[in-house]
């Protein structure tokens, strides 16, 4: 499936194409540098392998932060806030995620139209079933880790103990200050 089929399955994207038009974007896959070029043109996006056009904006990084770009704003944020690099038009570079970003595509009524409207409807249950558990057990993977990391081997502090010691810290700053009020006092009498 290409991406223009990607596009074409969520009606909103062709708008966002729309304010794309014209538009040179350039990804640059690191650490190989290799790039691949996106026109946006005729509400489609046309993909070519070489570098021959002046890009409006390139996208650098490597598979997997380009690849990241698919997972869901929380995701991303958690685990590649910074790792994609952009150069040029800032702005045209948001549009371009977003277009991706925004892609909201029917997986459901797609595999009915391949299998019939029963089989998809009990595959999409599977699927959203599977994706519920899947998000349970990283829940509980990242608690088990986090209570083991500070609890069993004591590697950092609890969140408890941070607070303990910034308020201490907090503490000692407003004696030192009063102190210090007290001096000032004392010196010009």
């Amino acid at each position: 499936m290409t991406v223009n089929s990607l596009l074409q399955l969520d009606p909103a994207s062709e708008k966002r194409l729309r304010k794309l038009q014209g538009v040179v974007v350039a990804i640059d896959i690191l650490p190989f540098h290799h790039i691949i070029q996106m026109l946006v043109n005729d509400n489609a996006l046309h993909v070519q392998e070489e570098a021959v056009l002046q890009p409006d904006v390139i996208i650098r990084g490597t598979p997997l932060q380009l690849t990241a770009l698919a997972l869901n704003q929380d995701q991303k944020q958690k685990y590649f806030a910074e790792d994609i690099i952009i150069e040029g038009n800032a702005e045209l570079a948001q549009d371009v995620l977003h277009l991706f970003n925004h892609l909201h595509i029917d997986w459901e009524e797609l595999l009915s139209n391949l299998i019939g409207d029963t089989p998809a409807y009990h595959a999409g249950k599977f699927m959203r079933r599977t994706t519920k558990w899947l998000r349970e057990v990283e829940r509980s993977f990242t608690k088990n880790v986090d209570e083991y990391l500070h609890e069993e081997k004591q590697w950092f502090p609890t969140r408890e103990a941070l607070q303990d010691f910034f308020d201490e810290i907090d503490t000692l700053r407003l004696d030192v200050d009063r102190i210090e009020a007290r001096i000032k006092e004392l010196q010009s009498e």
